[in-house]
């Protein structure tokens, strides 16, 4: 039987539960790959995936050699793990790029397996629109969670998305929270 890395396993979680399906691993000298796909909307997003095996500083340099990658695998988004630091350069370029980076390793527990985080979901547009007609409001008058906040990093949220919150209570029954998730400093 073959033992995988714990950030390998960790990243496959974490693709499952953003609704991927992971089928194949290569590995290569410094890193493993992936090419994880989602039915989403009626079309299929591929992604590629590169999680180094050593630590690594993210640079420009990675970034466009990942979206080289990307392009040649067909791919509409990216994902790089396991770096030690990443340059603001390369936070900026991998931003317009499509490509998600993942400092460093993964928390030591899951997020969502702890009974005092509730249950998070990208809500879809018509949801959304459901929500905004019968309040009234514009998408911008939702309050707002961060793209920092580790259930957005967790579920791989985007700017401009909106984020469902469930909440059990045994006085005030099931009940939803929604989110506009913005940058932070806005």
């Amino acid at each position: 039987m073959v033992e995988f890395p714990i950030l390998v396993m960790k990243t496959r979680g974490l693709l499952t539960l953003r609704g991927y399906l992971v089928e194949e691993l290569l590995e290569y000298e410094n890193r493993y790959v992936m090419h994880p796909t989602r039915e989403a909307e009626d079309i299929t997003v591929k992604s590629t995936v590169w999680i180094f095996k050593e630590p690594k500083v993210i640079g420009v340099a990675v970034v466009r050699e990942l979206v080289k990658a990307m392009e040649e695998a067909h791919s509409q988004e990216g994902m790089l793990v396991g770096g030690s630091r990443v340059t603001p350069a390369s936070k900026k370029l991998s931003r317009e790029m499509r490509v998600e980076l993942v400092e460093g390793g993964y928390s030591s527990f899951d997020l969502f397996g702890h009974n005092l985080v509730p249950k998070h979901v990208v809500a879809d547009e018509e949801e959304v629109q459901l929500v905004l007609d019968h309040y009234g409001i514009a998408r911008s008058q939702l309050p707002r969670i961060y793209r920092d906040d580790a259930a957005v990093k967790v579920l791989g949220a985007k700017t401009g998305q909106v984020i469902r919150i469930q909440r059990d209570s045994d006085t005030a029954g099931l009940s939803y929270y929604y989110r506009l998730i913005v940058d932070p400093g806005r």
